[in-house]
This record gives structure tokens, sequence and C-alpha cells, in this order.
């Protein structure tokens, strides 16, 4: 088992390494052995892999996100990069297999409000799940093919394309969860003052 795990961080690595993005923290290192014991939707960054946690505790869209990727042989790495269209604030960048595994890679802007990047990541999620459920998905040139088949292609990028189930899940995540802060803001207003009580 522990061989197994070793194998698939490994795995993971060098299909990371064939990406541009940022440099890999001797810190991110340390954690990619626990991150491989939680879910299938990981980061290499601790301050992207806090707001995941957070999106799943307020949103229970992101929340399924989440668990129909668990329950599939994919795993899916999120991470500050840019993407090709540089107004995009979230993109899958690659697909890449390993073994049994399938790994798809994520690029967020992080310069954003956390409410913002949660859907944002909810977005590429749902993305995912597209991937996940083409089985011939299994490099860039064939995610491109399917996304030729299934979405919609972006006016400002001909390389870029969109589908409505990645919108509609990006916009429930950002409704959920500034409902969720709004509840508990109120929550706080209305809790009793104990200041100057004795």
């Amino acid at each position: 088992m522990a061989n197994n795990t070793a194998r698939l961080v490994a795995l993971a690595w060098v299909a990371g390494a064939i990406l541009p993005g940022p440099r890999v923290s001797a810190h991110a290192e340390e954690t990619v052995p626990n991150l491989a014991t939680l879910s299938h939707v990981r980061s290499f960054s601790p301050s992207i892999a806090s707001v995941i946690q957070e999106a799943g505790d307020r949103s229970t869209t992101f929340r399924r996100l989440v668990e129909t990727i668990d329950a599939s042989d994919s795993y899916v790495y999120v991470d500050e990069g840019e993407c090709r269209d540089s107004d995009q604030r979230a993109c899958l960048v690659n697909v890449t297999v390993g073994g049994r595994f399938r790994f798809i890679f994520v690029h967020v802007a992080t310069r954003t409000a956390d409410w913002d990047l949660m859907g944002s990541i909810g977005h590429e999620l749902q993305h995912a799940i597209e991937v996940i459920d083409n089985g011939f998905v299994t490099s860039l040139l064939t995610m491109r093919s399917l996304y030729e088949r299934i979405g919609k292609q972006n006016s400002r990028d001909p390389h870029s394309y969109e589908t409505t189930a990645a919108v509609a899940a990006g916009n429930a995540v950002r409704d959920e969860v500034r409902a969720f802060i709004r509840r508990a803001k109120s929550q706080q207003r209305s809790q009793p003052s104990t200041k100057g009580d004795l």
C-alpha cells in the first residue's frame, strides 16, 4: 500500500513537471504524502488546499463535485497558474495517465475573493468530471477533441471552450458560499454583546 502511494505521488510529480506554472516549494513537497491519504482533489499550495476545504464546508454543490471525483479513478490537482486566455480565472491545462489513474491539472488565478475563487474551482471541477466521464480523454489532444464536441467555443480564443454545466456549477458554488457567509454574519450580529457585563 505504501509503495502504491509513493508510486502515485511520483507519477503526479512527473506529470506536473511538464506543466508551466509555479515551482513547488519545499513545504509543499513535505505535504504530498499527507495529501495522498485525503481526497482525489488536491493542491500543492497550502492556501489553495485550505480554500478547497472551506468550499466543501460551505457549499453542497462543491461537496458533491468532490465526492464524484473521489469515487473515480482520477486525481485533480488545483494550483496557481496561467491560462491561455489571460482573462480566464481558471482552466484545465492538461490530462495525463499513470498506470490505471488519470491526472487532471487545473490552474487558477488566486488574486480574487475567496468566495469567487471557490466558484472558479467548482467550475473547473465540473470540467474535470466531464473529462472523467469520457474514458478516451488521456491527453491534452483528446481533451481538446472532447470540448470541440461538447463545448461552446469562446469568441476571444478559438482554442477555449465552455459548457453550460460548468457555468452552472461555478455559479451555484458562488451563491451557496455567499449565502453561508451572510448567515454567519447575521448570526454574529444576533449574538448578545458581553462587553461591559459583570
